[in-house]
């Protein structure tokens, strides 16, 4: 069932939309049109910004799919350790698809983890 669940405020501000959200899957794709305030002196996408889209929609994601599994059990949704790996140079303009997903789906929720994935959505190259 996939379903977009999220209220449209987040990622709104930057530009990012949900595309739909998969919970039961434990999958969400979101698309952004960059803007040249996201970029860098170095050409990549601004590490902060990755970071911000990725821990708010990645912890949305912890939270509604570990309810999905476990109702009777507090959500989980903490970020002890976020990494970000800028990956190639990108332009202003480019359009990218960012795909955020847990491989709880198939776990008992010991050790959650989520990835987010940004990659351009014309050539799929990751950014």
């Amino acid at each position: 069932m996939t379903t977009s669940m999220l209220p449209e405020m987040y990622g709104s501000s930057v530009g990012a939309h949900v595309v739909d959200t998969d919970i039961e899957n434990g999958t969400m794709r979101l698309k952004m049109r960059v803007e040249a305030e996201h970029i860098t002196t170095s050409g990549v996408l601004d590490e902060g910004l990755v970071a911000t889209i990725a821990d708010n929609h990645t912890t949305f994601l912890l939270m509604s799919h570990s309810l999905s599994v476990q109702p009777d059990q507090m959500p989980i949704s903490v970020s002890i350790c976020l990494t970000v790996h800028t990956m190639a140079r990108i332009a202003p303009g480019t359009d990218i698809e960012i795909v955020c997903s847990t491989p709880l789906a198939t776990s008992k929720l010991k050790q959650p983890q989520a990835a987010a994935v940004f990659v351009d959505a014309h050539d799929n190259r990751i950014v």
